[in-house]
């Protein structure tokens, strides 16, 4: 069994002994870095849709075959498992966070007997993966692809195993992954490559042989329609705060630090390994460039730049690139105290259901007025429709509140998105099966949020009324509790 020749082996071969207790004391001060932000607000959107696929999930129903999903299993699965709890899903994924901080630790360790860069590697994704807490699969599909990294030495099979469920939450990360892998081992060895393979298509078949149009339809054929969605790459600050300054920068700064890796690194044919999750990483930031689209390439050049740092022999090389990785680690801290400072002000209330939310005390209210008004016209597990201000012009919804109301969704569409319920067809499904199920009440959502214009086509008509004309004929509002309009049916 030959190990693969230095220039493409490149990073992660020695071998790694580190005290246990070091360990489980790095996750630990990381996992507790990420609760910070623990019971700060809620996600009506992103928390609201994992929720609620992973209830459908647990009650039964089969993703893109009862109800439309974009994302891949992995994580609606995981949900599942989980329940619909909020606080249960934030408390793994801030352990979700401080695994890949510990694994990043263990990546760059292999590289250098310096352990402060290892620490540094460690400080970066913690604070790269601290925030959002939301149940999205980044975080669980960067922590699997570290993973894979760090197997890939010598336990081919282990690392393709990784890679493959790293593609059930993130395609896109998942194959970079293997890729990875493959170039941390003996390159005539395909292993990695083929046991990811195997793991994917054994984790979708079942979801291919029940529904296999739906499924490619919902999740790959999506991607024709993600530019409804793409924002403006942030090339200046734009603001008068100066808080907001690193903010504002921070897309730029990421892109910026991965041209000066490249320009280290590759020369030297040294970190081959890491240009695919940093490929990946920067397509995703480029594909929406929002705070919610940033931690897949801030935790891998995390990674990156210090593993560089430990092997760059000239100081002002590695005086830049610590850099770098300073400030993903002090856009980290300044998140998470910002949040900290926000969540002074939030209070706690429970709701009708059970539920116990956090927000701002004009929202928590108005959330728990609207829960006691649903209450006095419906029966927990009825029918109510979450609609945003209007359909033909969306920019995201709050499917959080058929879990906070304890409801049923009578249609199949939890996302509110567009090129998804801005299609005609879709509303004329979703006004048969409003009508079919009898509902009625209908929540509008009127939030800022909800309502803001993008400079994309989420900001534009489609041009398609049909469904919020049907409901102004059909229904009447009935009340309104800050920014929820509750309507009955006529």
């Amino acid at each position: 069994m030959s190990a693969a020749p230095e220039p493409l082996a490149g990073l992660f071969r020695a071998r790694v002994h580190v005290s246990a207790w070091r360990l489980l004391g790095l996750l630990l001060l990381a996992s507790a870095f990420a609760t910070l932000d623990l019971r700060a607000g809620i996600g009506p959107h992103d928390e609201g849709l994992m929720l609620q696929w992973g209830h459908r999930i647990a009650s039964g129903e089969w993703p893109y075959r009862d109800f439309w999903c974009n994302y891949l299993p992995g994580q609606p699965l995981l949900q599942a498992l989980l329940g619909d709890s909020l606080v249960v899903w934030r408390i793994v994924r801030a352990l979700t966070g401080g695994i890949a901080a510990v694994l990043a630790y263990l990546l760059v360790r292999r590289e250098t007997t310096d352990d402060r860069w290892a620490l540094a590697a460690w400080a970066g994704v913690a604070a790269a993966m601290a925030w959002p807490l939301t149940a999205g699969p980044n975080a669980s599909a960067t922590a699997l692809a570290f993973g894979a990294l760090l197997a890939a030495r010598g336990h081919w099979v282990r690392a393709g195993a990784l890679a493959g469920l790293a593609f059930l939450f993130r395609p896109e990360i998942g194959v970079a992954a293997a890729i990875g892998a493959w170039a941390l081992g003996d390159r005539r060895r395909w292993s990695p490559l083929i046991t990811a393979a195997v793991v994917a298509l054994l984790g979708l078949l079942p979801f291919l042989v029940v529904a296999p149009g739906d499924f490619l339809s919902q999740t790959f054929g999506f991607a024709g329609e993600q530019h409804l969605q793409r924002l403006p790459f942030p090339l200046a600050p734009h603001t008068s705060d100066p808080n907001k300054v690193l903010e504002r920068l921070f897309p730029a700064i990421l892109v910026a630090g991965t041209l000066l890796w490249a320009a280290v690194v590759l020369p030297r044919r040294r970190g081959g390994a890491l240009v695919p999750l940093l490929l990946a990483g920067l397509a995703y930031l480029l594909a929406r460039t929002d705070e919610f689209h940033l931690v897949p390439l801030a935790a891998v050049l995390a990674v990156a730049l210090a593993a560089a740092a430990a092997r760059e022999d000239r100081l002002a090389l590695r005086v830049v690139l610590g850099a770098v990785l300073a400030l993903i680690v002090l856009h980290g801290l300044d998140r998470q105290l910002g949040k900290l400072h926000d969540a002074e002000d939030m209070i706690s209330v429970e709701l009708p259901a059970g539920a116990t939310v956090r927000d701002q005390p004009t929202d928590a209210h108005a959330l728990a007025d609207l829960a006691a008004a649903v209450d006095r016209r419906s029966r927990p597990g009825d029918p109510i429709v979450s609609a945003p201000p209007r359909y033909d012009r969306v920019r995201f919804g709050d499917s959080l509140l058929y879990r906070l109301l304890d409801r049923t969704n009578p249609t199949r569409y939890d996302v509110i998105q567009p090129g998804v319920v801005t299609k005609a067809s879709v509303q004329r499904e979703m006004r048969r099966e409003i009508a079919a199920a009898d509902t009625r009440l209908i929540v509008r959502w009127e939030s800022p949020g909800a309502r803001a214009q993008e400079p994309n086509g989420s900001g534009r008509s489609s041009g398609v009324t049909l469904l919020d004309d049907w409901i102004d004929r059909a229904y009447r509002r009935v009340g309104r509790y800050g920014d929820y309009v509750l309507l009955e049916k006529r």
